[in-house]
């Protein structure tokens, strides 16, 4: 080389600084290929990767940078913060809490920093470490308008509401453009015709300097705020333009791509496959996993079995998902058919002990935990075959509540999830849901623990007994008030799940039944 940085490194530098991730990651990628040595490059590669939250792809470059790193330099603490964050996302919890860890001892002295340490601790479920960092940033920048916002956030997401409205009000004073702080406030609780946020939503939405992503949050938001006062023609009209520019940013997915995953599942795992099975050992910790749609009243089972004493949360753990998809020969990539019966000699009881030490740093020592990606519902079979003593809960919900629910909230934009923004794909996702949910439950029959949402919360007590009853767990009268059980909620359900067990959204479609009748059609 002649000193020169390559024209791509250049170029993935400017881009970078622009706030232009897609393009920072392409140039980046380019100049880092063609020079194992350029470990900016890598570096600038993993990051802006990590940026667009796609996690999986920003782990490798993003180890190779960290090794080149001064441990305790600000580049290195950049870098250990973007890895411990996406390793954690996809599955790698150990490694990830290691390296968070690591970042947290180095105490960095950047305030935007430590913030962004607080929020991926919160992230990790470690709310009471997370908020010390954030609390730290925020008085060491009072003036940062951003920082507040990520502390309303995270004061949200531990249930202290009432300060968490303080401090996003207060963000928005310093920052009024600052689009995080807009979306949370929005979600924070039912506003009024006297006091909302719609033309603050409405103008930043329509700013053409706002990124495309940015616009899709806010249009979600302004949604929901115009459906708490009842303005439901302007709010369908925008949860259309949502979901629409959501659907064109999403990764791809296909209803035949859906039928051809299950389909490949049904022959994988076939009922033959669960009819002898060796008989149940101790393994220490039976895990729980709560499966079902995504916005079906996960988090308020969660909640209800969290209250227990002897079961802790670990939220929606990526770390089945991701033993999976390594056993498919799917690192990295969407999950096809093709990987699924690439797993034909995978040790599943090795892959459940290895699910349990990956798990454990964050089960503090329980004997009890419970896990509740809606995703884990692909897997049932593997989940049965993997741990000796696993509860499988089905959770069951009415199609077109559970549908609504899915379309009016912003999602991952994964391919797992690219079903939820178009009603002819709600439709068939839930078909292929059926379909296959009526499978794993051939494989293993009276195993299979179901729990239906609507029984749930218009007969509590009796379903709450029931279901502790069939995970083997003795009654406890705090699973009964899962409002107050510790902990930090991290899904769209975070309002709902700190108030009472409630009926009141049974049959919530109906508000938008004109609009959603082309969806009850189809699955009729």
């Amino acid at each position: 080389m002649n000193g020169e940085p390559p024209s791509s490194l250049v170029e993935a530098r400017r881009r970078f600084a622009a706030g232009d991730m897609a393009q920072a990651a392409a140039a980046a990628r380019l100049a880092a290929l063609g020079d194992a040595s350029l470990t900016e490059a890598f570096g600038l590669w993993g990051v802006a990767t990590a940026e667009m939250r796609a996690f999986s792809a920003a782990i490798d470059p993003l180890r190779v940078a960290v090794q080149a790193a001064v441990p305790g330099s600000g580049r290195w603490a950049l870098l250990t913060l973007h890895l411990g964050r996406s390793l954690f996302a996809t599955g790698y919890w150990r490694e990830g809490l290691d390296r968070l860890g690591q970042l947290e001892r180095a105490a960095p002295p950047d305030a935007m920093l430590r913030a962004r340490l607080g929020v991926a601790l919160i992230d990790c479920g470690l709310a009471d470490r997370g908020l010390t960092h954030l609390e730290w940033a925020v008085a060491a920048n009072p003036e940062a308008g951003d920082l507040r916002g990520d502390l309303g956030w995270a004061l949200l997401a531990t249930g202290r509401l009432g300060e968490a409205e303080t401090r996003l009000d207060e963000a928005l004073s310093l920052a009024p453009d600052h689009i995080g702080s807009i979306c949370t406030l929005a979600g924070l609780r039912r506003w009024s015709d006297a006091d909302n946020h719609v033309d603050r939503l409405r103008a930043r939405r329509d700013d053409p300097d706002v990124k495309p992503r940015d616009r899709i949050r806010l249009s979600f938001a302004l949604f929901k705020e115009l459906d708490d006062l009842d303005r439901r023609a302007e709010a369908w009209t925008v949860l259309e333009e949502a979901n629409q520019a959501a659907w064109a940013d999403a990764p791809a997915w296909s209803a035949p791509g859906g039928a051809a995953l299950t389909q490949a599942l049904m022959r994988r795992f076939p009922p033959s496959l669960f009819a002898r099975r060796p008989p149940d050992t101790a393994r220490g910790r039976t895990p729980i996993f709560i499966v079902g749609l995504p916005r079906t009243g996960t988090t308020l089972l969660e909640r209800i079995l969290a209250g227990h004493s002897q079961v802790s949360a670990l939220g929606e753990a990526a770390v089945f998902l991701r033993l999976f998809r390594e056993a498919a020969s799917a690192r990295g990539r969407p999950l096809d058919p093709r990987g699924v019966l690439n797993t034909q000699r995978t040790d599943w009881r090795a892959l459940g002990a290895l699910y349990l030490a990956e798990t454990a740093p964050l089960a503090r020592g329980a004997g009890f935990s419970v896990d509740k990606l809606p995703v884990n519902s692909l897997f049932v079979g593997p989940l049965d075959l993997a741990f000796a003593d696993a509860r499988i809960v089905l959770l069951r919900r009415g199609p077109m509540d559970s549908l609504f629910s899915a379309y009016k909230m912003m999602l991952q934009q994964d391919t797992l999830y690219g079903w939820c923004y178009r009603l002819e794909d709600l439709a068939a996702h839930f078909r292929q849901h059926q379909r296959l949910m009526d499978h794993w439950r051939s494989c293993l029959g009276d195993r299979l623990i179901e729990v239906s949402y609507e029984a749930l919360v218009t007969d509590s007590e009796p379903q709450i007994r029931a279901l502790l009853d069939r995970c083997g767990l003795d009654f406890e009268a705090g699973c009964l008030t899962p409002q107050t059980t510790a902990g930090p909620i991290l899904t769209h359900s975070n309002i709902q799940a700190r108030a009472p067990i409630s009926a009141a959204s049974v049959g919530a479609w109906r508000r938008y039944e004109r609009e959603l009748e082309p969806l009850r059609l189809r699955l009729a």
